[in-house]
């Protein structure tokens, strides 16, 4: 399987009264899952993520086999959760982060998007 390179998958929730500690939840998971497969020091070195501090909704650096598995995980995970309505998922070709925090301050939070701290 190729990888395809410098790609986010950016989710964003759009199911009403979802709670920001449930994405954070699944998202945890995701990782730990990605983490029996490919090991925490590939998934740390390959893979990273941010968790968006007012809206709800994250981005996974994709262009991995890391990458790419957290975000099938968390995808399978809100669609258990919320369903396929629940939530959507934009891939983003080359996008920096400089050009998300301009897409958040759009979207009314003003504020960088939070990083989420490894939980080990």
């Amino acid at each position: 399987m190729s990888a395809t390179a410098n790609v986010n998958y950016q989710f964003t929730i759009t199911a009403p009264d979802f709670e920001r500690d449930l994405l954070k939840a699944l998202l945890i998971t995701a990782l730990k899952e990605t983490d029996l497969v490919f090991s925490p020091a590939r998934r740390k070195i390959e893979t990273s993520v941010e968790l968006f501090s007012v809206t709800c909704g994250c981005v996974i650096a994709g262009g991995t086999e890391c990458g790419d598995h957290a975000a099938r995980l968390l995808s399978g995970f809100l669609i258990k959760q919320v369903g396929e309505g629940g939530f959507v998922v934009e891939r983003v070709f080359g996008r920096t982060r400089k050009k998300r925090q301009i897409v958040d301050r759009k979207l009314g939070s003003g504020r960088r998007p939070l990083a989420l701290r490894d939980p080990y």
